[in-house]
Parts: C-alpha cells; structure tokens; sequence
C-alpha cells in the first residue's frame, strides 16, 4: 500500500502529546517505588527483589518510550534513525516487566502452597526452601533473554536497511501525500504499517515487532491467569478440608478476599493496557488485505497509546501502593501479630520480622 489514508500531521501530534502526558504518572509511580523499595530494603524483605527488577523495567521502559515522543516534537532527520532502535527496546523492557510479573506469579503460588506442606516446627528449612524458589540466575535469564533478543534483531541486516525516508527522499520519490514526510518521520509505537512505503524493509520489520508482541502478552496473561486460578483452586480445596482456622470476626475471609482481589488486579493491569494494542495489531495486519484505512482507526491508536503509558503507574499502584502491606512496611507499621500471619506472597512477604 502507499501513503493513502494514513494518520495526518495533526492526529501524529496529539498522539505524541498522549504518551509525554500519560507517561509522566508511570515515570513518577515507578520511580517512586524504585527509591522507596532501595530505601526500606530491610523492612521490605525477600521481595524487595522483585519490587525494585518490576519498578526498574517499569521505569526504563516509560523512559525510554517517552524519549521518543521527545524526538516527535524535535521533529529531526536524525530522530529518525534513533527511533528504529528505541522503539524496539521500549518494548524490550516492557517484556521484562512481563517475565518479572510471571516469577512474581509463580513465586506467589510457591509461597502460599509451600508454607502449608511443610512441618511447622521447621520454620528455618522453610525460609532456606523459600529462598531457591527464585533464585539470581532466573533473575538474569528474565533480563538478559530479551536483551539478548534485542541485540539480535538490532544487528540483523533487516533493521540497518529499514531506513525510514525522509521529506526530501519522499519528494524525490513523488509521493504526492500531503502529510507523507510528518507521517514517514514520526516515531511512535506500531504507527507504520506493512508496506506503507517508508522503508525498503518495513514488511520484517513490522512482522517481527506485531508477533512478537502478540504472541508474548497472550503467554503472559494465559499463565498468570492459570497460576493464579491454581492458587485459587487449591484454597477452596485445602477451605473445604478444614485446614484453614474459622474466625469468628470474619478477618480470615476479608483476607482471602483481599488477597485474590490483588491477584486478579495484577492479571487485569496486562490485560487493560495491552489488549487495544492487540486489536490495533489484528486490525492494521487486515489493512493490507482490505479497504481499512489507517486513519480510521485514530480512535483505537487513541486507546492505545492511553493504556500503554499507564502501564508502568498502574504496576506501581497494584504491587505496591495499593496494597497495605506494602505501605505498612514503608512506614514501619507492622506489628509482630500480623507478621506471624502465613499469607500468599503478594500479601506475606513485605513485613519487618522473618518467618
């Protein structure tokens, strides 16, 4: 396909202005969680590990997406060449953040179902178990595969000659749109399409980036969605067994209830931020092969650009703000009564006295 129909100057520019807008509360949320999980480390405990990789792929992820954003408003040649690199590696640490959420998941189902099997007079075997659940070498697999695949596809033949033109190259090549050089030199996530002209390799390129991304948010919400009805199913069982005391005041069942209501949350952030880009994947495939005109779907690339900026804020409310475990060993509230409770990870593990 040409240059026919894609976004204007103008709707490049309010999307620009969208992600400098709506990235500023993920930076602010992440950083936030990064310094203050750094600065209450022993309070934190075992999963401040995880809290300060989340945050940091978190954070680098909006800053780097944001950086290009910057280079929409700079509006340079050179901007253009930069953005191949940038976008691709905004949506490597986003794919971090994706692998730390799944350990984070599977960590939880260890944690909750563990501490029940094992002998409760044995509270020093179970806190050795419990430190080789996740150990370094998963963590620097979780980054380094990604980084590894970045450098892969950066190095490739196919990104070095996908050189987007610039004006003076579209108006050596007549192409008669008004807005082609604002649309060719824009750098914002999955704004050009298969085959759109701009490049003399855009058809791999595109390919490479849409499955990607497709394919590693459908395996991240299909596992943590099936760990997390696992640590769900296998509660309701161990409930109905008797296992579980009875308390009169009701505190055991807003607990359970508290605690499936934040795994859900961590399932529904992946899913909200990234199903439109899904969407917008599905449907700009289709614009090859029917009459869809990209700027048709302005209102979704809208959607998008919202739900992908919040993605970093809305990690920082629902692993850690939101939760009052969280806050309540930020500000050194734990008392020895609650830290002796046995909770799931996301719920037991942020407290200021070791098992």
């Amino acid at each position: 396909m040409g240059l026919q129909g894609v976004l204007s100057g103008h709707q490049i520019d309010v999307l620009t202005t969208e992600y400098l807008v709506l990235l500023t509360p993920s930076v602010i949320g992440s950083f936030s969680v990064l310094v203050v999980s750094i600065a209450r480390w022993r309070q934190l405990r075992e999963q401040v590990h995880l809290l300060v990789q989340l945050a940091s792929a978190d954070l680098l992820a909006a800053l780097t997406l944001m950086s290009t954003s910057v280079l929409n408003k700079v509006n340079s040649d050179k901007g253009v060449t930069i953005c191949q690199y940038l976008l691709p590696l905004s949506l490597t640490f986003y794919f971090i953040s994706f692998l730390l959420v799944v350990a984070y998941a599977w960590k939880s189902k260890s944690l909750i179902q563990g501490w029940r099997e094992c002998p409760t007079g044995e509270e020093a075997a179970q806190s050795q178990c419990r430190k080789k659940i996740v150990t370094f070498p998963v963590y620097a697999i979780v980054w380094m595969v990604p980084l590894l695949l970045y450098c892969a596809y950066v190095l490739t033949p196919f990104i070095t000659l996908a050189n987007l033109v610039t004006a003076a190259h579209s108006t050596s090549n007549k192409i008669s749109t008004p807005n082609s050089s604002d649309y060719c030199t824009s750098c914002i996530l999955f704004l050009h399409v298969w085959r759109d002209s701009c490049s003399d390799a855009e058809e791999l390129h595109d390919m490479f980036i849409r499955a990607s991304v497709f394919l590693i948010v459908i395996s991240v919400l299909f596992s943590c969605s099936v760990i997390y009805h696992n640590i769900g199913k296998w509660y309701e069982t161990r409930n109905h067994e008797g296992i579980f005391p009875v308390e009169g005041d009701g505190r055991s069942r807003k607990r359970t209830r508290r605690v499936f209501s934040t795994a859900r949350n961590m399932v529904m952030v992946i899913f909200f931020c990234w199903t439109p880009a899904l969407f917008l994947i599905l449907l700009s495939g289709l614009m090859y092969w029917t009459s869809i005109e990209q700027r048709s779907l302005f209102f979704l690339y809208v959607i998008q650009s919202a739900s992908v900026s919040l993605h970093g804020f809305l990690n920082s409310m629902v692993y850690a703000w939101r939760r009052p475990n969280f806050t309540e060993a930020v500000l050194g509230e734990n008392t020895p009564l609650v830290a002796q409770d046995h909770l799931a990870f996301f719920d037991e593990s942020l407290r200021s006295s070791s098992c």
